[in-house]
């Protein structure tokens, strides 16, 4: 879909990089409480990174980008100097502009904390401005998208401007819709597909207003903002958008700027634009219909449809979807019904996930599927055996990345698809099995996408860029002989013919957007043609079905992707006046070669070699005070290098008492250096600390004073799994004031090593885990050096699971179990939200040697609500509700088992934002047995309680 996805990152992303390195930066105080659960980002290979200095944009590639490299410094400053006209504002500094060359490479980029999905194609992030994206072999997309982002650049450093100029911490905020429209609106408009979700909106009666739009982040916000932007611009000027950047100062209210700078409310604007949409798209009720009615819809959520037989002889159609948030291939027969999940992916490294949007899967051999899969760094050409349920090929690359649309060719014997190269190639690929060689059938910087063979083999019909309007963002589809390697255009047009399939009754079936929505279209060999379809919305990746003269292809309606089944159109056919004709015999078949000038060429040829160099994100400062008793300041800071690859982050807080004595002596400090530039990550640090701890009965089990060193190193088997290893030396001067041991008071040097396995493929929703599972392991021992013994050991194993029951409920399981011995044995507490609900969450119910066990359903009580004031409506997000039962005993210093903790009872959840989730749980626990055991009062052995808890659900 388009750009849908980029976009500026907003600021908590700095909060959560210093949340996971406080984690990291402290393991031996976490390691027993709780594993640190989360997926890898894998780092399969170090690039060799370089720079290209434009004279406003620093470039950063490496060696497999360098042809690409000229083109892409010189687009971008293109675009600054076009946004500098209508910003009319420079930029104070450089603009880091850093290119993946391929979407597989982009998956590991550390500038982000998180693995972009395939939808985001660009990102450009709020603390350093950097604008950082792939490329995936169309280079129509890639500009429009670097453009795209170089708007958010601009619309940052106004904003930075604008906070500056008052000392106000609250003031007005652009929307989503503004902000992402903007960009599009300047970066080429709307698309076909674009237009399909608008069309939608309007003749299905759901285009919102301007003023509901202001809290929504779904993906309607690109192509509704810039549509927004055409209809302002067309009436107000293109002057006015930067002019909102620099009146934002003086106004409280977006609606407020929006009144100063167009001398109309948000209000008024929506009553016209509303007005405009459907004067714009309601015409096209004569002469289309919705798919629903031309066509039976199989399958809601369902993409890239193919035609499969199975043993029985029966026709199903196989698509891919995505009911439960892992990307799937299903299959349903042609009435709709018998509906069954084939394979599923995103569970483990080996079949880590399909590519829905982007490759065609093929099931026209019997009993096989034959689809491109990612497996650790690169796609694989798999081979599925339905009746086995499992894999029988998997065949890997070392030259391409991606592996797209792959097609049996008849036999059997061999397959074509289009592949993505290392240096962001695309072309297109034979292999055959029986001699596993690799055939390169184009060689050139096009696009070449979705190639389908003719029935005899001969020939193959793929979708291209290689036209006159290529940079444009035209596709046009082309024949390519397989003997000879000769191409010849089969249609020619400024529009998008896309998804190509060779039918037996020897016509190709397309998708075109050449009335300005996608829809089916058929052609001969000479490339005369007729259209199939004639739906609003739009039809797409068409697959014909023998014997039934019918079309299965996918649709857009109700904001939905679907599977239908479209019976003859008659009246689409006989409307042939937008109908393929047979190209002219002078279109040249490759009209445009690499557009870079002479000052950016020469600027690449002698790139500077990337040098790591450390800078400071975000420092923060806090001081408590209590007026005649003490005062308590702290610091913190992170830092890290462009590319993100290095990081660095130190906090320190004191305590001073009355005479503001003792701030050195009461220094706690923690810093730590963490590298992520490979495959194995490792980080070293140091710390101090001094001060009392308490882990049983809120009595202070004893005080020590600490100084040492520590190094972590985790390395990821696969996205899903990995390996985490600490290793901390540290001088400890320890005096315990409860612990039934032989020294009382521990003074030496410490050695503890810890190993940490752990397994994740969980899915998250707003508010944690909804599907899938993660386990974690960890095992610990403790030495100390000075008296040559065992100080403490531990190992612990915590396995959650989750069950999706619906779209957005479901069941959850976890059960925890930790055991600790030696001199000096570290206690887990296992109270609160996130132990058992209702007792205390530190310092009662906790021991060397415990279980836990949790379950709870999760359902959806409001998706959002509005509240209704006379000034306007108020949104809050929705709610969600939970039925839970808690269980857990542990044993206690001394060796006296604890009686068993029970709660039970019902918890809501309001997601305020990433990680930001209030929770309130309200229940009955009982003690079974004597509370006194874990320091609790007699009221605890059964009462009602409320549990006010912020996080998300475990």
């Amino acid at each position: 879909m388009k750009r849908w996805g980029g976009g500026a990152l907003g600021r908590w992303e700095p909060v959560l990089a210093a949340l996971l390195l406080f984690s990291a930066a402290a393991p031996q105080r976490l390691s027993a409480q709780f594993t640190q659960f989360g997926q890898n980002k894998v780092q399969y290979r170090t690039l060799e990174w370089r720079i290209a200095k434009g004279p406003h944009v620093d470039l950063y590639f490496y060696p497999e980008e360098a042809a690409l490299a000229p083109t892409v410094l010189q687009w971008a400053e293109e675009s600054y100097d076009s946004l500098v006209l209508r910003f009319n504002w420079e930029l104070i500094r450089r603009v880091p502009l850093i290119v993946y060359a391929s979407h597989s490479d982009f998956e590991q980029t550390n500038v982000l904390p998180f693995v972009p999905p395939e939808g985001i194609l660009g990102v450009t992030d709020f603390l350093k401005h950097r604008v950082t994206l792939p490329f995936r072999g169309n280079y129509a997309e890639f500009r429009a998208t670097l453009r795209h982002e170089m708007v958010h650049v601009f619309q940052l450093a106004l904003l930075g401007e604008n906070y500056a100029r008052t000392l106000r911490s609250s003031g007005a905020v652009t929307p989503l819709w503004w902000t992402e429209g903007l960009a599009e609106h300047w970066s080429g408009g709307q698309d076909a597909r674009d237009e399909m979700v608008l069309r939608d909106l309007v003749l299905g009666g759901r285009l919102p207003r301007l003023q509901d739009l202001e809290y929504t982040t779904s993906g309607i916000v690109y192509p509704l903002g810039g549509r927004i932007h055409d209809r302002l611009a067309q009436q107000y000027g293109e002057w006015r958008p930067a002019l909102v950047y620099k009146e934002l100062w003086r106004y409280e209210t977006f609606d407020e700027v929006i009144q100063g700078v167009y001398g109309r409310s948000i209000a008024e604007l929506d009553a016209d634009f509303q007005v405009a949409m459907r004067r714009a798209y309601l015409p096209v009720v004569a002469e289309r219909a919705a798919p629903g009615t031309l066509g039976q819809v199989l399958a809601r959520g369902g993409v890239k449809p193919a035609l499969a037989v199975d043993s029985a002889g029966e026709e199903r159609a196989m698509y891919y979807t995505a009911p439960n948030g892992y990307v799937e291939i299903g299959s349903r027969r042609l009435d709709g019904k018998g509906k069954r999940t084939v394979v599923r992916s995103g569970r483990s490294g080996d079949l880590a996930s399909f590519h829905p949007f982007e490759s065609r899967l093929d099931a026209s051999r019997p009993g096989y599927i034959l689809a491109g899969t990612k497996v650790d760094d690169r796609d694989a050409l798999m081979i599925w055996d339905i009746t086995s349920h499992r894999v029988v090929g998997r065949y890997r690359f070392p030259t391409l990345v991606s592996v797209v649309s792959p097609a049996w060719l008849p036999g059997g014997e061999a397959v074509v698809f289009s592949g993505l190269s290392v240096d962001g190639v695309s072309d297109l690929y034979r292999f055959t099995f029986a001699t596993e060689q690799l055939e390169r059938l184009t060689h050139d910087h096009y696009q070449d996408l979705d190639p389908s063979p003719s029935p005899d083999g001969a020939s193959l019909v793929f979708a291209s860029d290689r036209g006159p309007g290529g940079l444009a963002g035209a596709m046009n589809l082309y024949l390519l002989d397989l003997t000879g390697g000769a191409i010849r255009p089969l249609t020619d047009g400024a529009w998008v013919d896309e998804s190509p399939r060779w039918a037996a009754n020897g016509r190709i079936y397309f998708s075109s957007s050449r009335d300005g929505v996608l829809n089916i279209f058929s052609v001969d060999s000479l490339g005369v043609g007729r259209r199939e379809t004639s739906t609003w919305t739009g039809a797409y990746d068409p697959t014909w079905v023998p014997g039934r003269d019918a079309i299965l292809a996918g649709t857009f309606e109700g904001l939905s992707f679907n599977v239908a089944l479209f019976r003859p159109d008659l009246a689409a056919r006989i409307d042939s006046a937008d109908a393929p004709a047979p190209p002219r015999d002078s279109v040249p078949l490759a009209s445009w070669d690499w557009p870079a000038g002479a000052a950016e060429i020469q600027a690449v040829r002698e790139p500077e070699p990337y040098k790591s160099r450390l800078g400071l994100d975000f420092g923060v400062t806090s001081v408590t005070y209590s007026p005649g008793r003490y005062t308590a300041p702290g610091a913190a800071a992170l830092l890290s290098d462009l590319l993100g690859d290095h990081i660095a982050f130190i906090t320190a807080s004191t305590y001073a008492g009355r005479d503001l004595g003792g701030v050195l002596d009461n220094l706690n400090v923690t810093a730590i250096y963490f590298d992520q530039d490979s495959r194995v990550n490792w980080g070293v640090g140091a710390f101090r600390s001094k001060g009392y701890v308490y882990e049983v009965n809120r009595v202070v089990d004893y005080r020590e004073a600490t100084t040492g060193a520590f190094g972590i190193i985790r390395y990821p088997l696969s996205t899903f799994r990995r390996v985490d290893g600490v290793f901390t030396l540290e001088y400890s001067d320890r005096f315990d004031f409860t612990l039934p041991v032989s020294q009382p008071r521990r003074r030496g040097l410490i050695a503890t090593q810890s190993v940490s396995y752990v397994f994740d493929n969980s899915i998250w929703g707003v508010y944690g885990p909804i599907d899938g599972q993660r386990f974690g392991l960890t095992t610990s021992l403790s030495s100390d050096l000075s008296s040559g013994r065992f100080d403490g050991w531990f190992a612990s194993a915590d396995y959650r699971s989750y069950l999706r029951t619906t779209r957005q409920s479901a069941f959850s399981t976890r059960i925890l179990g930790y055991y600790a011995g030696g001199e000096r044995p570290r206690r887990i507490n296992l109270g609160g939200s996130l132990g058992v609900r209702g007792f205390p969450w530190y310092g009662y119910v906790s021991g060397s040697k415990a279980i836990m066990l949790n379950e709870e359903f999760r359902f959806p009580i409001f998706d959002h609500i509005d509240l209704g004031f006379p000034g306007g409506n108020f949104g809050l997000p929705g709610i969600q509700g939970a039925f839970f039962g808690d269980l857990a005993a542990a044993t206690t210093p001394g060796s006296v088992r604890g009686p068993l903790l029970s709660s039970r009872g019902i918890g809501w959840r309001m997601a305020l934002g990433p990680f930001a989730v209030i929770r309130l749980d309200w229940g009955k626990r009982r003690v079974h047995g004597n509370p006194a055991i874990y320091g609790l009062q007699p009221a605890y052995r059964s009462s009602t309680f409320v549990n006010f808890f912020l996080g998300y659900n475990y």
